[in-house]
Parts: structure tokens; C-alpha cells; sequence
């Protein structure tokens, strides 16, 4: 089976940091970038892989993705609050076309979102 990795662009790899390792908990599975050249990287939490990129046109700000059927997303949610990161304060939300199950989206410093959602009933 094919596997899909989306690409997220990133303009500054400390905030990426802070943001996708140090509160959500992301871990950096490979980095390509010496000195001077942008960084190209994946990220993982469980079996959720992406990329970040620094490098121009590989991907547009302001993307998203979705992470369907996140097991313990409410522990997750309580996890994230109780770090405090001051600059993202996720709610729970229920959505109005499936209302058996739970989202909470998250926004980078970069203009990208990703969307953890559960199936709770």
C-alpha cells in the first residue's frame, strides 16, 4: 500500500521546535540540512508522519491536514493544556456532521493546521 506524507512549509526551525516536538509531542524521525541550507525533515507521533520544510516551494503556508481516528484525543487535549504553550490554546469541538465524535485543531506558527479527530460514541 502507498503511503501519503504531506508536507508542511516552515520558516523558523526553533519555533517549529517548540511548536511540533516540545507541545505536541511530535519526535524528529530524520533531518537533512547542514549549515546555511534549509532544513528538510519528518516528524512522527504514533503512526502520524509528516514533513516540515524550509525550503521555498515545497509546500504553501496556510495548509491542513487531518488526522483521523486519534485514539485518546481528550488525555491528548488535557496533555497539551496543561503544558501551557502561550501561543495556541486548542478547544474540543463536536462537529455538526458527526456528532459521534470529537476534533480539536491545532495551528502552527507557520499558518498550518492539523485536525486530530476521534470517533467517541
Amino acid at each position: 500500500m502507498t503511503t501519503i506524507k504531506p508536507i508542511f512549509r516552515m520558516f523558523d526551525y526553533d519555533k517549529a521546535i517548540e511548536f511540533y516536538v516540545d507541545w505536541l509531542g511530535f519526535k524528529i524521525d530524520w533531518k537533512h540540512g547542514v549549515e546555511g541550507v534549509p532544513v528538510y525533515m519528518q516528524l512522527s507521533l504514533n503512526d502520524v508522519q509528516f514533513h516540515l520544510s524550509e525550503h521555498h516551494g515545497d509546500a504553501s503556508p496556510g495548509s491542513q491536514f487531518r488526522v483521523e481516528n486519534f485514539t485518546g484525543l481528550k488525555a491528548f487535549h488535557e496533555q497539551l493544556i496543561a503544558k501551557q504553550y502561550k501561543y495556541n490554546y486548542p478547544g474540543l469541538e463536536v462537529p455538526e456532521w458527526n456528532t459521534d465524535s470529537i476534533e480539536m485543531t491545532v495551528n502552527d506558527p507557520f499558518l498550518n493546521r492539523i485536525t486530530f479527530t476521534e470517533v467517541v460514541k
